[in-house]
C-alpha cells in the first residue's frame, strides 16, 4: 500500500510498466534494426513502404529512438535512486 501521508514518496505502480514500454520502444525504433524490420515486414504493404522510403523511415525513427532511450534511462535512474 502506498503511503499517502508522505508527499516525497515518488514510487508509482505505473513506473515499471512505463520503463519496459519505453525500453521496448527504443529497441524497436533503433535505426540499426531497420534491416530486421524489413525482413519481418517483407511481403506486406508496410514492408514495401519501408523499403521504398528507407531514408525517411530512418529520419522518423531516429528521434523516437533517442527520446525513448533517454526516457528509459531516466526512469531506470530514478528507480536506482529510490532503491538507495
Amino acid at each position: 500500500m502506498m503511503d499517502t501521508t508522505n508527499t516525497t514518496n515518488t514510487t508509482s505502480p505505473v513506473r515499471p510498466v512505463l520503463t519496459y514500454f519505453m525500453g521496448s520502444l527504443a529497441v524497436l525504433t533503433c535505426p540499426c534494426h531497420l534491416p530486421i524490420l524489413l525482413l519481418l515486414l517483407s511481403g506486406t504493404a508496410a514492408g514495401a513502404f519501408l523499403s521504398d522510403n528507407l531514408g525517411l523511415a530512418a529520419l522518423v525513427l531516429l528521434p523516437i529512438f533517442v527520446l525513448s532511450g533517454i526516457a528509459t534511462w531516466r526512469l531506470l535512474d530514478k528507480k536506482e535512486e529510490d532503491g538507495r
